[in-house]
């Protein structure tokens, strides 16, 4: 019995190595989710993601296991005003970075499965034009120890 579930977790550890091979991966730094009082059905996810290949990524979804939905909004002028507003895409362009922040393009969970505390980490899964997908886990930081980050 043990043998078999080695023997598997090997197996699974190979297929992990041989994926960034296969999959374009992008890097990520400084990823948090906004943890708001309890009540919130909806938060943000911010990071920074770094592009280390020679082509640009784009990134069409995202999905967590925290939020029935994860959009990817930006911030938008339209008609002198700033509006938040769901784009389809972002691009992590070649030996670039895209930057998710407050103000700026970043995720909304949407209908929060379950109130996010400080501390709580989160798993996001984007999912890209190629086909592949890349799965983080961010740490939720609480709005009141946002500025702090």
């Amino acid at each position: 019995m043990i043998k078999q579930t080695f023997a598997r977790a090997v197996a699974l550890m190979c297929l992990l190595s041989i994926a960034p091979l296969l999959a374009a991966q992008l890097q990520v730094d400084d990823g948090y989710v906004r943890g708001l009082p309890p009540g919130q059905a909806v938060t943000a996810a911010f990071m920074t993601l770094h592009n280390d290949t020679e082509q640009a990524i784009s990134i069409l979804s995202a999905s967590s296991d925290s939020a029935e939905k994860t959009e990817i909004h930006a911030h938008v002028h339209s008609d002198g005003m700033m509006r938040m507003e769901k784009v389809d895409s972002m691009t992590v362009p070649a030996r670039g970075r895209f930057v998710l922040a407050p103000g700026n393009h970043h995720l909304m969970l949407i209908n929060l499965l379950k109130p996010l505390k400080q501390g709580d980490r989160v798993n996001i899964t984007l999912s890209f034009a190629n086909g592949s997908t890349q799965t983080m886990q961010l740490p939720v930081i609480s709005v009141l120890n946002e500025h702090h980050h």
